[in-house]
């Protein structure tokens, strides 16, 4: 599995991870709107809402073999996987024009389904690099590999990308940043509890199966120096939590000083080889991880780094080889740190990937069969009952000083939304497919993506950018250009529905957007200004106040028990706990100004409000595998789907109200632990 990119500065985003169900499938009643049948009454929605909304839909839905969850994002991705894999199918039949995005994207598709192809030619794709990598000789060798590697698109020992500059967004620079795990992240290395111990244990094998795959007859050995060698980078990386922080990404050198803190990275080398020779300076993040980068080159031997480069090769090539390969990789990374229990089908695997590798050249076709054009409509004025909404309670405010309001709502002002698809289509002239095999195309559509993100150099800021193909259900806020993004797989039902009354679609896309807004003002989001720039624009006073209401969150969330030992990481996901507060609060306040237009009919026996808090429930219902949800606890930003439910409405008077809940009850929080930010 590939674990890296080519950037190495993340934007803040709503990781939903699904595909949406696509307007042109005729939904059932049961697919659209509040089921009532998925309602367990053993419970009220004032002792477990999550529970009493979707408890009978839990108990019936029993998670497929193939997945690590089982909740309505899933059951929509299966359907829009469908549509994707009819409009893949034909464009695969039909003749294209050579060089267009269709016969490229044919050609890909053709090629990766091929899978006797595959089976034939076995380990023989691994066979240049590896042949390159038993060439090294010594330390000298170790940072020239790196950088061909990197411009291979092949992501070791750190990683490198052009964003925009933290403190100046109208400009392009290089970010550098620790990287180089095979592991989830670094505290699977380091943590000595028993399950932990377990994993590495797992990885051990993994490994040592994948080297003998790819004909090394010392396998254990190999994989043996890999872990010495990740475990000695994982101490040097700084933690989850602390890369949350966007200031650890930026530490501006020029090439020369980087070169006199750690020569043996060789840097004017490293850049001249990816294409970046005039490079003057750039971020140099994290300097901590890169001394003893540069430490390991010289002290570590030659054949321990030619392991660790024979193992990224290997695991990063694995998705895209024959069976053997694939099967192992699932086994480690889908089965034993997720759960799943069945490989999905090629087909599924291929689209995933061409999603995220060359998504806007299948995206073309997407939109013109799966996003209506008046959907864009009704979503632009739930965005702006949205803000209209935040700005009502910034306003009103009573923690925050006028001078650091003046500045929040400057900064709402200028938020900027892309709805549905790209108004400019990313250009795909310079990328290629062949017919190979699976694996050099894959390598392909990384390295056009590697090349076009290291040409934005120089260049203005591209502002019709965007950062996620159209099919893909999901959507995010770009502190940077200060944006909310929302593609045209998760404007569709469930999430979103034309024929649906307003108190569905403001608890599930409505909460969404809210999400999105309030990304910029959650702990890490409030650090840009209203132009994208990293810059304080609050009072000592203000700022404050926020961090002591948010550590009311933090320590609400890390109250929430997985397991005997494992709790949620409250500090890990407060951006997204802020965001699902705000959130949620802003668009049920936007529904309220809805409803002058459109009525206030019960609808199955509930008022609009608990249609609206039903709707967000049953959007985020999940059953989940034990390792997936341990696997989540360990490296996810967001908190299980059970917290995510429950955890804002204790904190909501809007939902007391609205289901008449009393004090004592458990879905109220005390007034003294109860969350208000925005």
């Amino acid at each position: 599995m590939n674990r890296f990119t080519t950037r190495a500065l993340p934007v803040a985003v709503l990781t939903l991870a699904v595909l949406a169900l696509p307007l042109s499938v005729n939904a059932e009643s049961n697919e659209r709107g509040i089921d009532v049948s998925n309602i367990d009454e053993s419970v009220t929605p004032c002792q477990d809402f999550d529970q009493y909304a979707n408890g009978t839909w839990m108990k019936n839905n029993p998670i497929p073999e193939e997945h690590t969850s089982w909740g309505t994002w899933q059951e929509v991705r299966e359907r829009n996987l469908n549509l994707v894999k009819s409009i893949l199918e034909e464009a695969s039949t039909k003749t294209h024009e050579k060089g267009s995005v269709g016969y490229k994207v044919a050609l890909y598709y053709r090629t990766a389904m091929d899978s006797a192809r595959a089976e034939a030619q076995g380990a023989k794709p691994l066979a240049a690099d590896l042949k390159q990598i038993a060439s090294l000789k010594g330390p000298q060798d170790v940072s020239g590999y790196i950088a061909q590697s990197h411009s291979r698109s092949l992501y070791m020992a750190f990683s490198m990308g052009v964003e925009q500059d933290l403190v100046q967004s109208d400009r392009y620079i290089v970010y550098t940043s620790q990287g180089g795990l095979g592991l989830p992240e670094r505290d699977y290395y380091l943590k000595e509890d028993e399950a932990s111990k377990e994993i590495r244990d797992q990885y051990l094998e993994h490994m040592t199966k994948m080297f003998k795959l790819a004909g090394f007859d010392d396998a254990a050995g190999q994989a043996q120096l890999v872990m010495a060698f990740e475990t000695r980078l994982a101490k040097a990386s700084l933690d989850q939590v602390t890369m949350r922080n966007p200031e650890v990404y930026y530490n501006i050198k020029t090439v020369a000083e980087a070169d006199a803190t750690t020569p043996n990275l060789a840097w004017k080398d490293y850049f001249s080889t990816v294409g970046l020779g005039t490079l003057e300076s750039f971020s140099f993040a994290q300097p901590g991880f890169f001394a003893e980068l540069n430490t390991m080159i010289q002290e570590t031997p030659i054949t321990d780094w030619q392991a660790y480069f024979r193992w990224h090769v290997i695991a990063q090539s694995a998705p895209y080889l024959s069976s053997d390969f694939v099967n192992e990789d699932f086994r480690f990374n889908r089965q034993v740190l997720a759960g799943a229990e069945e490989i999905q089908p090629r087909w599924k695997r291929v689209q995933s990937a061409m999603d995220w590798k060359v998504g806007e050249a299948v995206g073309q076709i997407y939109v013109a069969k799966a996003f209506p054009p008046e959907a864009k409509a009704r979503a632009m004025k739930m965005i702006n009952d949205l803000r209209a909404a935040l700005k009502t309670r910034i306003e009103g405010l009573e923690w925050m000083s006028p001078e650091t309001k003046t500045k929040a709502l400057a900064k709402l002002a200028t938020f900027t939304p892309k709805i549905g698809y790209p108004d400019v289509w990313r250009d795909y002239t310079a990328w290629t497919a062949g017919d190979e095999s699976y694996l050099a195309n894959a390598r392909l559509a990384d390295q056009f993506e590697f090349k076009r993100n290291l040409a934005k150099l120089g260049k203005p800021v591209d502002r019709t950018e965007w950062g996620m193909a159209p099919q893909i259900v999901n959507a995010y806020y770009n502190p940077l250009l200060n944006e909310i993004v929302f593609p045209a797989g998760i404007l569709q039902p469930p999430f979103f529905d034309p024929a649906i009354d307003d108190a569905v679609n403001y608890g599930a896309m409505g909460a969404v957007i809210g999400h999105e807004l309030l990304h910029g003002f959650d702990d890490q989001g409030r650090k840009f200004d209203a132009e994208g720039n990293m810059a304080n624009w609050w009072t000592d006073e203000d700022a404050e106040k926020f961090t002591a209401r948010a550590q009311r969150l933090i320590d609400q969330f890390n109250s929430y028990v997985i397991d005997e030992g494992v709790h949620v990481n409250g500090e890990l996901t407060l951006g997204e706990n802020i965001a699902d507060l705000g959130g949620l609060t802003m668009s049920y306040h936007a529904l309220q100004l809805a409803l002058g237009d459109s009525g206030r009919e019960r609808v199955d026996g509930f008022t609009p409000e608990q249609r609206f808090f039903l709707s967000w429930a049953q959007v985020w219902r999940r059953n989940v595998r034990d390792e997936a949800l341990k696997l989540q606890v360990n490296t996810d930003s967001h908190a299980p789907a059970r917290f995510r439910i429950n955890g804002p409405l204790v904190s909501m008077p809007e939902f007391h109200q609205a289901f008449g809940c009393e004090e004592s009850s458990p879905m109220v929080s005390p007034a003294s632990t109860r969350v208000t930010i925005w």
